[in-house]
């Protein structure tokens, strides 16, 4: 069932790439052997730590080794299954990875095969961070990512982070080849010497992160390629800017057994929340080193019931607009809250067990309901459905929301949200107000639409493993439940399942990267998919083409 909610920057699973190895019939247990060789001229590798991972029953089965001065392993007692490949080694890292983990069969009653890994040097990004007169600053962070990896998801070798030393330098080391973004993050406050505040004293300039060439804008940053065993070497300067005060008080909050903090964020994509603060007496808060810029406040909760705790995240009134100067006596209050109520129905009126549903909130913002899910800022209000298919959201935070529909059953797959009523009005897209309490009409259906294909490279040879995905039309991307995501198998096929009408790009990719639901993930990508029109019920085939990695010609 495709009702449940496709989060792609928080569920980006890694997926295999299937290798068979076999051992003889008669053991219950097998032995895996192989090499690990360098992949360019094929040098064996020694003192590489070959994993693997499966399941066995309820638990996941671990097996290493570590091979010989030939790059020779032997890995016994071996319990037939399907495990996932790993080698480390420090300065090297494995090849045909990235989103695609290497896979192994293992499976009785075949003749045994080798099993040969290849790894390539590692790169390292080196420089050195200075301020505006080219002075060294140390105590700076210093991260790279690798262009269009989801932060959620940072893996091994895609991401690296270091610091400055006394002499401004850093060093970021077992980085895999490719684009990689360089961010430059100073202690938080810290502010260039031999400047005095103003008269006032409420406004500042202070260090900023500073993304490399040297520009604040995240989205204006410069990738850097690296290469297999080569150091790059980059040096850049950190920004400056005033900083302002923002202070104030909350009111309307029971400070009796309870825990209540204020938190800013920064709205607009490439931006992060200034760290939680507890309010003081009376409410009050005061943030120092606010930029310019529009923030939303949000009141973090903490309850204890019963010596439980319970977390409840509510917003704060309007965004909070900086500009150049303090903001100061903010009397805020929490967004009046209550409660979503409604009941399920099958489109031909037949009955189901409505209990194989769950719904979910999501807080649908001005500026879209995937931002709220960035960096996991908004707690999604969850509930069950009864028997009779009616539901029911208590205490929840004021504001507006879309109603996302999950299952816990996979025999709902081709099931659908046809429409989300309110007041004769369908609200699937555009979400709703709790206020006042609105009573929904929620529509399934069992007669979704589906895509399924082949995905093939550029010499139309089927691609095992190929990640595909489906971006809907402009005017529906807001729903995340559109969305969906689907592993290509060893004959290189596909199907997505349990699809709305409307229309979709379908795309394929050797490594997913980036967050498909961004308006620049289809402006980079867009047109290297395939436009499906899909009516209800409808069964459409497609033939996809590899997107390669970033960087790579296709």
């Amino acid at each position: 069932m495709r009702l449940l909610v496709i989060v792609f920057s928080c569920f980006l699973v890694q997926t295999d790439c299937a290798i068979q190895t076999n051992a003889p019939a008669e053991t219950s247990t097998l032995s895996i052997r192989g090499k690990v060789l360098q992949e360019l001229d094929g040098q064996p590798i020694r003192k590489a730590n070959v994993q693997l991972s499966g399941q066995k029953g309820p638990a996941v089965a671990q097996h290493s080794a570590v091979t010989d001065a030939d790059g020779q392993f032997t890995i016994e007692d071996v319990q037939p299954g399907q495990y996932l490949v790993v080698v480390e080694r420090p300065g090297f890292v494995q090849s045909g990875t990235g989103n695609r983990r290497i896979s192994v069969s293992v499976q009785p009653r075949s003749a045994p095969n080798d099993l040969i890994l290849h790894m390539q040097p590692a790169a390292v990004i080196t420089g050195k961070i200075v301020d505006l007169d080219g002075d060294a600053m140390r105590d700076v962070s210093v991260s790279a990512m690798r262009a269009g990896s989801v932060r959620a998801g940072r893996k091994s070798h895609d991401f690296g982070s270091g610091a400055t030393n006394d002499l401004g330098e850093f060093r970021i080391s077992d980085l895999r080849a490719g684009r990689y973004k360089i961010t430059a993050s100073p202690p938080q406050g810290s502010r260039p010497p031999n400047l005095k505040e103003n008269n006032s004293g409420k406004d500042r300039s202070i260090y900023l992160t500073t993304h490399y060439p040297g520009v604040l804008d995240e989205d204006q940053a410069v990738a850097v390629e690296i290469h297999p065993g080569s150091e790059t070497r980059i040096n850049f300067g950190l920004l400056t800017g005033r900083a302002y005060r923002v202070s104030g008080s909350v009111t309307g909050v029971l400070s009796k057994g309870i825990m209540a903090q204020i938190m800013l964020q920064a709205k607009g994509s490439g931006r992060s929340q200034i760290s939680p603060q507890e309010l003081g007496e009376g409410g009050r808060f005061e943030f120092t080193n606010v930029l310019p810029g529009s923030y939303v406040a949000r009141l973090i909760i903490v309850t204890f019931e019963g010596g439980q705790p319970a977390i409840q995240m509510l917003r704060l009134g309007n965004a909070i607009e900086v500009s150049n100067a303090p903001v100061e006596g903010l009397r805020l209050q929490p967004e009046a809250g209550g409660q979503v109520r409604g009941k399920f129905r099958l489109d031909t009126g037949q009955k189901l067990d409505w209990t194989q549903l769950t719904v979910a909130l999501i807080p649908a913002e001005e500026h879209g309901a995937e931002v709220a899910w960035e960096g996991g800022m908004d707690i999604p209000t969850i509930s069950s459905v009864n028997t009779d298919g009616t539901f029911e959201l208590k205490n929840v935070p004021g504001g507006n929301y879309q109603l996302m529909v999950g299952a816990k059953s996979d025999d709902l797959r081709d099931y659908f949200t046809k429409s989300i009523n309110l007041e004769g009005r369908d609200v699937a897209d555009s979400g709703f107000p709790v206020r006042p309490e609105p009573w929904l009409d929620v529509v399934i259906s069992g007669n979704g639409a589906s895509i399924a294909g082949t995905v093939v490279d550029g010499n139309g040879q089927p691609i095992a493993n190929a990640t595909v995905v489906d971006v809907p039309s402009a005017e529906h991307r807001m729903r995340s439940d559109l969305y969906q995501r689907d592993t290509t198998d060893d004959s290189g096929h596909f199907r997505l399942r349990g699809l709305n009408p409307g229309k979709y790009t379908v795309l394929a990719f050797e490594e997913l990267q980036g967050d498909v639901r961004q308006p620049d993930f289809m402006k980079s990508y867009g047109a290297r998919g395939e436009i499906v029109q899909l009516d209800e019920g409808t069964r459409k085939s497609v033939v996809l083409k590899l997107i390669p990695p970033d960087g790579e010609l296709p």
